[in-house]
């Protein structure tokens, strides 16, 4: 707005009346809200380069729905803050701050969509957009004592379209839905891999497929170092992450040495998260579906890094590709 037409609309301010000023306090208020998202998602990431051919050879070139556009000189292509992220996509880009705040909060899918004034659809869909990239945020060569330990949850199918198998109805079924042996492994769990740095907040996590040998070396080959002692429960799948890495690995059978071995070595800390990560699971979501779990230990370890100073901004810097966690 030009400083001429400004002043004019500071002159009218005394023409209104109480009932216009208040919607006026309030559309100014929700207006500074919106320009707060779109400086957070602004100052999530540094542009250095073009997002499509990553040259550096890059002006600005005006704005589009209140973000900075830039143009490539190379490539001749235009993008912005968010391009080639998994929120590039989604509109509403000045609601993104407040989709972060309720991911804070922990808040089921349907009180999201009622605070952002959006579908449950599309509520779906952004909590998973803002999550695509936090999968990858993992811990990357540690070093340390790092106590690995399995836990199991119920396979889930919930959204699916088309059921592999009979629906197991609510108050049906009764044991069948904790999972039941079958040729040496659980059917109906679903297992995932957990590790945890003692005295550090590094959290690894991966859903497996089976818990063997093979799958448990894929789960830690990036996250394991010459300098990382390896502390299990006793399962004999981390006996090829031993030999295939070459790395100490403490064996705590609780039956036979009880919860600590030398007074050093157990996996009492990540257990006491599998409880946290459980019971978030549970009581927050009734449950997750197990195509989207990884999505939610991923939102898990966000929350469990900062804790109580988790900030809707992380959430945001997150979704861009910024890893703020197990760095």
């Amino acid at each position: 707005m030009r400083s001429d037409r400004f002043r004019r609309l500071l002159n009218q301010l005394d023409e209104l009346t109480g009932f216009q000023q208040e919607n006026l306090r309030k559309e100014l208020a929700l207006r500074g809200k919106q320009s707060d998202s779109l400086a957070a998602v602004e100052s999530a990431r540094t542009i250095c380069s073009c997002a499509h051919c990553q040259s550096d050879a890059i002006v600005k070139n005006g704005h589009n729905r209140g973000l900075q556009r830039y143009v490539c000189r190379t490539c001749g292509k235009t993008f912005n803050a968010a391009s080639a992220t998994p929120i590039s996509k989604l509109r509403r880009k000045e609601e993104f701050l407040k989709q972060a705040e309720c991911m804070t909060q922990s808040l089921s899918i349907r009180a999201t969509a009622k605070k952002l004034g959006v579908s449950v659809s599309t509520a779906f869909r952004w909590r998973h957009c803002f999550l695509a990239t936090v999968v990858g945020h993992q811990p990357r060569r540690v070093t340390g004592l790092m106590e690995v330990d399995e836990m199991y949850l119920p396979e889930s199918l919930k959204g699916s379209r088309h059921m592999p198998r009979k629906a197991r109805h609510r108050g049906r079924g009764g044991r069948k839905s904790k999972g039941t042996m079958q040729k040496g492994r659980r059917v109906g769990l679903v297992p995932v891999m957990v590790g945890r740095l003692r005295g550090q907040p590094h959290v690894t996590d991966c859903v497996l497929q089976k818990m063997t040998g093979d799958e448990a070396v894929r789960a830690v080959k990036d996250v394991v170092s010459e300098d990382t002692l390896l502390c299990t429960d006793g399962h004999s799948a981390f006996l090829k992450v031993q030999r295939e890495f070459g790395i100490p690995v403490k064996s705590v059978a609780t039956g036979w040495h009880g919860p600590v071995l030398d007074k050093i070595y157990h996996v009492q800390s990540v257990n006491s998260y599998h409880e946290r990560l459980k019971t978030w699971l549970q009581r927050k979501f009734r449950g997750v579906a197990t195509k989207y779990l990884p999505n939610y230990l991923a939102w898990r370890r966000v929350l469990e890094w900062f804790k109580d100073d988790v900030l809707p901004e992380h959430f945001v810097k997150s979704a861009l590709g910024t890893q703020v966690i197990n760095a």
